[in-house]
């Protein structure tokens, strides 16, 4: 069968949907870098990085998996947030978006950056797709995929 991943942008009626998935994908990793999850400070979080207008809504097969935020400059792209929920990841829809975005960052011959918790198992992801550590702080890992010229 073949899978369906697709996005729409989002909307403000979408902000319960994102700020469940924000929490459900995130929960573990807070926990394990973190040592606990205060709900207070996770909304706050969330809401300060929620915006509509940046973000788009993530389907898998019809079904809505998560988020995702790109932010285009001059001179980079900007993976700001990749939000998959707990039941959709390992499913391929994180490394189709991510693929797609490298093929737009060789086309326009510009780099993609992003910053990563140091927990979060994702970062194997971006390394196997050619994302390198550029810099690493307190509690996250800065990376960069560079396009080939």
């Amino acid at each position: 069968m073949n899978e369906i991943i697709s996005i729409r942008p989002a909307e403000k009626d979408d902000f319960e949907f994102a700020r469940r998935t924000h929490h459900l994908a995130y929960h573990d990793v807070v926990v394990k870098q973190f040592g606990n999850w205060d709900e207070k400070m996770q909304d706050g979080f969330f809401e300060r990085s929620w915006v509509p207008e940046t973000h788009q809504i993530i389907y898998f097969n019809e079904a809505p998996a998560g988020y995702c935020s790109f932010i285009y400059y001059p001179d980079h792209i900007f993976a700001s947030e990749l939000v998959i929920l707990p039941e959709f990841q390992g499913k391929g829809i994180g490394s189709k978006l991510l693929s797609d975005l490298i093929k737009e960052s060789d086309e326009k011959v510009i780099p993609i950056k992003l910053q990563v918790l140091k927990q979060n198992k994702a970062q194997g992801l971006y390394r196997r797709l050619g994302y390198k550590d550029v810099e690493e702080e307190e509690t996250h890992i800065k990376m960069e995929y560079v396009p080939s010229v």
